[in-house]
């Protein structure tokens, strides 16, 4: 009996760990830029309000520019969808280059930066004029097109 309360007890206090897992929605669409799809290119949605319970979401496109959006928790928890909230919008995508040259490069210029390969108005979540209201209820599909 001492055993069973030891076990329930200890349970109570460190089995239900890690966060509590906030409800999502499936969350999708596609990155458009000089009328191409975008295709390995990062999406973030970030809260444009200060709430806890709105977490940032990424997806990256696929070679036709389409994303689908999951949301990190911790290192532990990544869960699909977004959680319904106003968002800002980012898009990223820098120039792939071979790990070697990049060492290369990076020892002779530590502050190196990538080519940005859309415009760099759209990879800052303060200055993005991309926003996406993700609802709890309906269709999360957005069709973003990046502008010069």
């Amino acid at each position: 009996m001492i055993l069973i309360s030891l076990t329930v007890m200890l349970c109570s206090m460190g089995c239900g760990g890690g966060p509590e897992i906030p409800e999502t929605v499936t969350v999708n669409g596609k990155v458009i830029y000089q009328d191409k799809p975008v295709a390995d290119a990062l999406v973030g949605f970030v809260s444009k309000l200060e709430n806890k319970d709105v977490f940032p979401a990424h997806g990256t496109t696929n070679a036709d520019g389409e994303f689908t959006l999951s949301t990190y928790i911790d290192p532990q928890h990544e869960v699909s969808g977004a959680t319904p909230g106003e968002f800002a919008v980012t898009v990223t995508k820098n120039e792939q280059q071979d790990m070697t040259k990049i060492m290369e490069e990076f020892k002779n210029n530590p502050a190196m930066e990538f080519k940005k390969l859309v415009p760099e108005k759209y990879t800052d979540s303060k200055a993005s004029p991309l926003s996406a209201t993700v609802k709890k209820d309906g269709d999360n599909t957005f069709e973003f097109k990046l502008e010069d």
